[in-house]
């Protein structure tokens, strides 16, 4: 698995990658069917409030990687992915 950030992209360690929530990934709006997949994804978020909070943590996680990556980046450091935000 690999992490895209505005960074760049970084491998997702196993014992990270086992830890993150499945959860859909929303339509990208430029999609063709995006009006029909926007109501699915919705339908699926709907569906349990697990899927709302796993799709939540996941995003949460991808924000806080997202701030680590950029300050790495800055630093000039090596940036690994790791599990901070799951929380």
């Amino acid at each position: 698995m690999i992490l895209t950030t505005s960074s760049g992209e970084f491998p997702i360690p196993p014992q990270v990658a086992s830890r993150l929530p499945t959860v859909l990934s929303p339509p990208d709006p430029s999609e063709p069917n995006h009006r029909r997949r926007l109501a699915e994804f919705q339908e699926w978020l709907d569906a349990s409030p697990q899927h709302t909070i796993d799709f939540e943590r996941l995003r949460r996680w991808h924000l806080v990687q997202e701030d680590l990556a950029a300050k790495a980046k800055k630093a000039g450091r090596r940036f690994v992915v790791s599990d901070d935000g799951l929380e």
